[in-house]
């Protein structure tokens, strides 16, 4: 019975080292990176659920883990840190995946319960508490009236089967999406490559980078509705026809032999944003004009300058 009491007396002086558990708060870092990936995830991926319960049961259980380090190791200023960092990468996740549960309340309770716990100056915790709490009501505010007041709503219908039309090489998919809003609509079709999504057992993220190769305005809509798209074996792209997109401008093969995609020398989305922006718009439009009337100037000055020169060449002579 004393050596159990003598064992157990050195593991409560392990347990209370303050070195200990600093070393053990080091674990901590762990949540915020997965907070990272998650936020990263949300930004440049659209989370599709294979098994949403068991999703949630999981993340929830490592979410409550991450809870028991932060509480065991609250009074160590690395925690702090960590507890404040949460608060801010937590943030974009929250902006950007709202209304997705599973994933967000076992982080925001991790991240909250995280702060709230740690001990750090009370001075220190009321000011960083004052200012996220108006980074998260006021950044809020903000992006939900951008995205919902200066946006156009549209209603976006997928005319091709889930999952696109995968070209025979399987590098690229593309869709065909019937646009409609209260202005313009429009019928687009886009190209995605097709091997950079990532499995992740419960979940899959679907990459959001696309090109858009073509696009009919609501007068054509109709026609548009029954496009005829369909790859060929050697991986373009043809619509009614006519070729749109070649898979081979897109590729790059290194030393090794190995394909990758290549985005650099064309336009692509990297974001899952792709809404009409009014306001851009119309930014772009008067910089459109104003650069064309500048370069008209430009031209007309040059016109008159060489002019004036071969008068002064003339009268030289």
């Amino acid at each position: 019975m004393s050596g159990v009491i003598f064992n157990l007396e050195i593991l409560k002086k392990i347990v209370t080292n303050k070195w200990f558990i600093m070393l053990v708060s080091l674990l901590c870092a762990a949540y915020t990176a997965v907070l990272c990936y998650f936020a990263y995830t949300v930004f440049f991926y659209e989370i599709e659920y294979i098994d949403k319960t068991k999703f949630a049961i999981i993340y929830s259980a490592i979410s409550l883990a991450a809870g028991l380090l932060f509480l065991y190791t609250r009074r160590s200023f690395i925690t702090c840190i960590i507890s404040l960092a949460n608060m801010l990468v937590f943030f974009p996740t929250l902006l950007l995946d709202w209304g997705n549960w599973p994933l967000l309340i076992p982080a925001a309770m991790v991240t909250l319960f995280g702060f709230f716990c740690c001990k750090m100056n009370d001075t220190l915790k009321t000011v960083f508490g004052t200012i996220f709490l108006l980074l998260y009501i006021l950044g809020g505010i903000v992006f939900f009236l951008i995205m919902n007041v200066f946006t156009v709503t549209t209603v976006d219908t997928l005319l091709t089967p889930n999952g696109g039309i995968v070209s025979e090489s399987g590098n690229f998919r593309c869709y065909v999406l019937d646009v409609q809003n209260k202005s313009t609509g429009k019928v687009a079709v886009y190209v995605q490559p097709n091997k950079l999504d990532k499995d992740l057992g419960y979940i899959r993220l679907n990459t959001t980078i696309k090109k858009l190769v073509k696009q009919a305005i609501k007068e054509n809509r109709d026609d548009a509705l029954h496009y005829d798209v369909h790859w060929d074996s050697d991986g373009k792209l043809y619509i009614n026809g006519e070729e749109y997109f070649d898979e081979a401008d897109f590729l790059t093969e290194s030393d090794s032999g190995e394909t990758t995609y290549n985005f650099t020398d064309d336009v692509w989305t990297h974001t899952y944003f792709d809404v009409d922006y009014p306001i851009v718009e119309l930014i772009d439009t008067i910089t459109q004009i104003v650069s064309e009337k500048l370069l008209s100037s430009d031209d007309n000055a040059l016109t008159d300058t060489s002019e004036t020169e071969t008068v002064t060449t003339v009268t030289t002579e």
